[in-house]
């Protein structure tokens, strides 16, 4: 597969059969996280197969308190946690390059899924702390997101996205 291909035609699945994810792809996923560009290596990859801790992980906050649940996260074979560990770090750590160093993480694991036929989603909103409680985590280790893994049970056609020129700028910014 072409670069340009697995960037152009990557997905965000929701939907997964229940075919095995193996090791072997497992450990390709995080390789290609762990050579993403880094400066501190503040990341953590947590890789999760347990069932029940699958719907734990699915489970967000709403503004109003209540629980609703993601359950792609809960019905994908694996799911990998990206975690930083703010502990030691500098407040520039902390406001930019440890979010840089993981988003640039998360975008090799997803194309390397891409590229062996896996379907992926990054989840953003979850449950702090039910995340914390259930994986361990240590005071100052913060959850980034929730990637779910599997093979694609649909098929999608992606967002509709503003074109290129709307977002561009030369030079300096112009524009709203």
């Amino acid at each position: 597969m072409e670069l340009q291909e697995a960037i152009m035609g990557r997905r965000s699945i929701r939907k997964y059969t229940d075919q095995d994810v193996s090791r072997e792809q497992i450990d390709a996923i995080l390789k290609a996280g762990y050579w993403a560009p880094r400066v501190n290596e503040r990341w953590k990859f947590i890789v999760v197969r347990d069932e029940q801790a699958r719907k734990i992980l699915s489970q967000r906050d709403r503004p109003r308190g209540d629980k609703a649940t993601q359950p792609h996260i809960a019905n994908a074979p694996v799911d990998i946690v990206v975690c930083i560990d703010f502990r030691g770090a500098s407040e520039r750590d902390k406001a930019l390059y440890a979010m840089q160093e993981a988003s640039a993480a998360i975008q090799n694991m997803l194309l390397t899924a891409y590229e062996l036929g896996l379907g992926t989603c990054w989840n953003g909103s979850f449950d702090d702390e039910g995340v914390k409680e259930i994986l361990g985590l240590p005071d100052g280790v913060e959850t980034v997101a929730i990637i779910s893994f599997g093979y694609p049970a649909e098929t999608s056609t992606g967002l509709r996205r503003k074109k290129l020129e709307e977002i561009v700028h030369r030079e300096r910014y112009s524009g709203e």
